[in-house]
């Protein structure tokens, strides 16, 4: 089953695009459906999200931001870890 995954980022955000390209390389392995969302398209999602960018979503639900970044693990890895949490498991080739 496809795994929703939504990032709330915006035009010339760099941790954004490292994100995207993260869960874009991660998208065969754990059938994810990636969709990315420009906050700066909607006053809602701004007003929410600006501070926090990017803002991953899986299934619906808040699960990761720009304040889970730069710590001891990658981001690479809590999204990993994020997946395997959520049910999502690596699809077998």
């Amino acid at each position: 089953m496809r795994t929703a995954v939504t990032v709330f980022s915006r035009e010339g955000c760099h941790l954004c695009e490292r994100v995207i390209e993260t869960l874009n390389s991660l998208r065969s392995r754990y059938d994810l459906e990636v969709r990315v969302v420009d906050i700066d398209d909607d006053p809602g999602l701004h007003d929410k999200y600006w501070l926090n960018v990017p803002v991953v979503q899986l299934n619906g639900k808040d699960v990761f931001d720009a304040r889970d970044m730069g710590g001891e693990a990658s981001h690479a890895v809590i999204l990993e870890r994020l997946l395997g949490s959520h049910g999502s498991a690596p699809v077998s080739a």
